[in-house]
C-alpha cells in the first residue's frame, strides 16, 4: 500500500496541522450562546434515553412542552454527534468543532481530487471566516455541511448505488437543521427539471429512494418528540418555516448576504455561472436561491457590525458558503489551466492570499478566545459563590452556566418563566420555588456595545425584568458579590422569609 503524499496533499496536511495548533493554543474555554448550552443538555437527555426535560429547575429556554417536558428548539444532529465528547467534559465537547471542520475539509479535498481540480483549493475552507469561527463552537451548520459534502461525493458517482446513498446523507444533514430540507428540496427540484428534460429518471428516483426512508424516521421522531410530523422544537410547523422563508426574508437582507458570498471571496456566489466546466448550474442555482431567502430571514442589521463581526452575520448561510466552495474551486482550476504560462505567479499569489488568511484566522482566534475567557470567568464566580444545589435566579441567557450532569450541581429558573418555559404551560410561580438556598444574579456583558431590534429587545426586557425583581424583593436580599471584570456581575442570598 502506497502511503507516500503528493506535493498538494503535504501542503493540505501541513495546513490542517498549523491550524490545529493555532486552535490548540486559543482553545475555545466555554461556549457563547444559550443554542449552544441546547445542544449539550439534548446530548446529556439522549445518553439516559430520553428526549426532553421535565425539571423546570433544570430547563434553558425551552422552545416548546410537550408530554416529553420541555423540549428546546435545536433539532438532534449535532447532540447525537456530541454524545461521545460530552462523558468527557466541556474541552472535550468543544473539541467537537475542530474535529468536524477537519473532516469537511478533507471531504472537500476528496471531492476535489474526484473532480480532478487543484486539492490546495480546500484550503479556502479551512480559513473561510464565517466557517472557521463555527468550528470554535457546538452550533449545528457545520454538520450540516458534512451531510451535504458527503452527499455531493456520492451525487456526482455513475453508480445508482451512490445515489442511493446520496439521497440517504441528504436526509441526515436535514437532522442537525431541519432547515436544511429546503436545500435538498432545491437539489431534487433540479434534478426532476433535468429529469423531465432528458426523460431519464435514474438518478432521480435512486437519490429520492435514499431521502425518504431517512425523511420517514424523521417525521417519526417529529410525532414522539413534538406531536406532529411537521412539528419542530421551536413550537411551529415546518408548513410555517417554509411560509416564513419565502415571505420572510427582507430585500435588504438578500442583496446583504449576495454582497458578501460574491465579496469574502470573489465571485464565489456567481462560480457556478462563470465556470464553463461545472455540471451542476440548475442545482446551484436552486440549493442558492433557497439558502439566500432562509438566511434573509434572519436580518443582519438589529446588530451593531464591525469589519471584524459582519462576515459572521452568514451563520445562516454558511451550508452555502461551504457548497459554493465546489465550484469555486472548479473555476480556480480553470483559470489556471486558462493562463498556464502563468501558473506559478497565480499560484505564488494563492498562497499569499492563503498566508493572509491564516494570519486572520490567528488574530480572530485570539479574539473568539477572549470573548470566551470571559464567559468561563463569569461561570467560576457564579459557582465559587453559590453553594451546592443553590436556586439561582437569573434573565436572558443566564441559564447557558447550569447543567446539571455536567457542571457542578445547581438549579435555576429565569425571573421571566414565561421565556423559560415555552410559555410556562404549567402556570408555575417563581415564588413557590424561592427556598433558603435561593441566589439572584444580575449579569451584564458591560464590555459589549448593545444592539437594537430582534433578539436584543428580548433580552433588554428581561434584563430590566430581573433588576425589577430585585428592587421589588430588596428587604429579602443581601449582596454578596460584586464584579465589574470581566463583566458586570453581582450577586444576592435570599435571606428573608419565603
Amino acid at each position: 500500500m502506497n502511503l507516500s503524499l503528493d506535493r498538494d496533499e503535504k501542503a493540505l496536511l501541513a495546513c490542517a496541522i498549523a491550524f490545529t495548533i493555532v486552535y490548540a493554543f486559543f482553545f475555545p474555554s466555554f461556549y457563547s450562546s444559550a443554542d449552544e448550552h441546547h445542544f449539550l443538555a439534548t446530548s446529556l437527555q439522549l445518553q439516559q434515553g430520553a428526549f426532553g426535560e421535565k425539571n423546570a429547575e433544570q430547563t434553558c429556554n425551552a422552545g416548546s412542552y410537550s408530554s416529553n417536558g420541555y423540549i428546546y428548539g435545536q433539532n438532534i444532529g449535532r447532540a447525537i454527534s456530541l454524545i461521545p465528547f460530552s462523558f468527557g467534559g466541556l474541552p472535550l465537547a468543544m473539541l467537537s468543532g475542530l474535529l468536524i471542520h477537519l473532516l469537511n475539509f478533507f471531504i472537500l479535498s476528496v471531492i476535489f481530487k474526484k473532480m480532478k481540480i487543484r486539492r490546495i483549493f480546500a484550503l479556502l475552507y479551512l480559513f473561510y471566516p464565517v466557517i472557521f469561527w463555527e468550528s470554535r463552537t457546538l452550533y449545528a451548520e457545520p454538520l450540516v455541511l458534512t451531510g451535504l459534502f458527503t452527499a455531493f461525493y456520492f451525487f456526482i458517482s455513475e453508480n445508482r448505488k451512490h445515489w442511493a446513498l446520496s439521497g440517504a446523507l441528504m436526509g441526515l444533514a436535514v437532522l442537525s437543521r431541519y432547515d436544511a430540507a429546503l436545500g435538498v428540496g432545491a437539489i431534487l427540484l433540479a434534478l426532476l427539471l433535468k429529469s423531465l428534460r432528458s426523460k431519464k429518471w435514474e438518478k432521480f428516483v435512486f437519490v429520492l429512494a435514499g431521502l425518504l426512508p431517512v425523511a420517514l424516521a424523521v417525521l417519526l421522531f417529529n410525532m414522539f418528540a413534538y406531536g406532529s410530523p411537521l412539528g419542530t422544537g421551536y413550537g411551529y410547523s415546518g408548513t410555517m418555516l417554509l411560509s416564513s422563508t419565502i415571505f420572510g426574508a427582507e430585500p435588504i437582507s438578500l442583496l446583504f448576504y449576495v454582497g458578501l458570498l460574491l465579496a469574502v471571496y470573489p465571485l464565489m456566489l456567481a462560480s457556478p455561472f462563470v465556470s464553463k466546466k461545472f455540471p451542476y448550474k440548475l442545482e446551484f442555482t436552486l440549493f442558492s436561491l433557497a439558502y439566500l431567502f432562509l438566511a434573509a430571514r434572519y436580518p443582519p442589521f438589529v446588530f451593531n457590525n464591525s469589519v471584524f463581526t459582519v462576515l459572521l452575520r452568514m451563520r445562516y448561510a454558511l451550508p452555502l458558503a461551504g457548497m459554493l466552495l465546489i465550484p469555486y474551486g472548479v473555476f480556480l482550476n480553470e483559470l489556471l489551466e486558462k493562463f498556464k504560462a502563468k501558473e506559478k505567479l497565480l499560484l505564488a499569489g494563492y498562497w499569499a492570499i492563503i498566508a493572509v488568511l491564516f494570519a486572520g484566522s490567528i488574530y480572530a482566534s485570539a479574539v473568539h478566545s477572549d470573548f470566551l475567557n470571559g464567559r468561563s470567568a463569569v461561570f467560576g464566580q457564579i459557582y465559587s459563590h453559590t453553594p451546592e444545589n443553590a436556586l439561582v435566579i437569573g434573565g436572558s441567557d443566564d441559564c447557558m452556566y447550569f447543567l446539571n450532569g455536567f457542571f457542578p450541581a445547581r438549579r435555576y429558573l429565569s425571573v421571566d418563566l414565561n421565556q423559560q418555559l415555552a410559555g410556562n404551560p404549567q402556570n408555575l410561580r417563581l415564588e413557590n420555588f424561592i427556598d433558603g438556598k435561593t441566589y439572584v444574579m444580575d449579569l451584564r456583558y458591560s464590555n459589549r456595545e448593545p444592539g437594537t431590534g430582534g433578539r436584543q429587545d428580548v433580552t433588554d426586557a428581561e434584563r430590566k425584568k430581573v433588576l425589577d425583581f430585585i428592587e421589588k424583593n430588596n428587604a429579602n436580599l443581601e449582596l454578596v458579590f460584586e464584579t465589574n471584570v470581566p463583566h458586570s456581575l453581582k450577586i444576592y442570598k435570599w435571606v428573608g422569609e419565603k
